[in-house]
């Protein structure tokens, strides 16, 4: 296997699977014959899963999200030309939104909105350390005022370690935050959210995928996502296609708003175009 080849899989299994899966044929066919890097990404990509679903416990309530990555700075360019260190450095934008579709006037309940800017990094190496390396900074608000408002800013890293398991993937990813400052409305936010999550990915871009996030806060409160994906038709392209998407919530934190109250299990079905 070629170092490029090499390299290239290890970008579609680490990169891809944590934040939704293609094959390695489907990256294929994005890189042309001219002799384009193996593995290159378009400025503009995908960056955390794109869904909406419905559903939950009392009040039927939609969960959807949006979320894109753009790489600001080219490799050859003015910028990233001189400094190498840039051309890894990305700005990301992620929208989750909780509305409510039997309260009069089907009202949203609360959004979240994290732009943040960090670097991303993969490795071809079969040692001990992380295979995929994503840090920078992160700022999470719900864009309210008065006693609604909920902000927090964050430095955070996130390594990931991928293994294959039973002919599918399996991508471990930790994502570990310190608090730059919040909101004197949610102050005590770490006693509900810590200080990392634990995210585990299984399954193959062929079939069904599940994703499950732990977080526990410093007072012992636990909070649990599960989200299963299964594909329902041929992908558009390599990571963008029509999902069968369960969602599956329980403990604190839903939304930021509700950061420091409990929920039980509120599962919700839908759509994902990207996973």
């Amino acid at each position: 296997m070629s170092g490029n080849r090499g390299r290239k899989i290890l970008f579609v299994v680490l990169v891809l699977a944590v934040s939704g899966h293609a094959s390695a044929e489907e990256q294929q066919d994005r890189v042309a014959d001219d002799g384009a890097q193996v593995g290159e990404q378009s400025p503009l990509s995908i960056n955390e899963p794109m869904y909406f679903v419905v559903g939950g416990s009392g009040d039927t309530k939609a969960r959807f999200q949006l979320s894109l990555k753009f790489r600001i700075f080219d490799d050859d360019g003015l910028v990233a030309g001189p400094l190498p260190f840039l051309r890894s450095l990305y700005f990301g934008y992620t929208q989750t939104s909780l509305w409510n579709l039997e309260e009069e006037d089907r009202p949203f309940e609360d959004s979240s909105y994290r732009p943040g800017f960090f670097w991303e990094f993969t490795r071809n190496s079969d040692d001990v350390f992380p295979d995929y390396l994503r840090f920078g900074y992160e700022h999470e608000s719900n864009g309210r005022d008065g006693e609604a408002a909920r902000s927090i800013n964050t430095l955070f890293v996130m390594p990931a370690w991928a293994f294959e398991l039973w002919e599918r993937d399996l991508v471990v990813a930790p994502k570990m935050y310190g608090y730059l400052s919040y909101d004197d409305e949610n102050r005590d936010i770490a006693d509900y959210r810590g200080f990392a999550d634990l995210i585990i990915r299984y399954g193959r871009s062929s079939s069904g995928i599940l994703q499950v996030l732990y977080r526990r806060g410093l007072e012992n409160a636990e909070s649990w996502q599960l989200d299963f994906s299964l594909p329902i038709r041929e992908p558009v392209f390599a990571r963008t296609g029509s999902y069968f998407y369960l969602q599956a919530f329980k403990g604190y934190g839903e939304s930021l708003l509700v950061y420091d109250e409990r929920r039980d299990w509120q599962v919700r079905v839908g759509l994902a175009v990207v996973r």
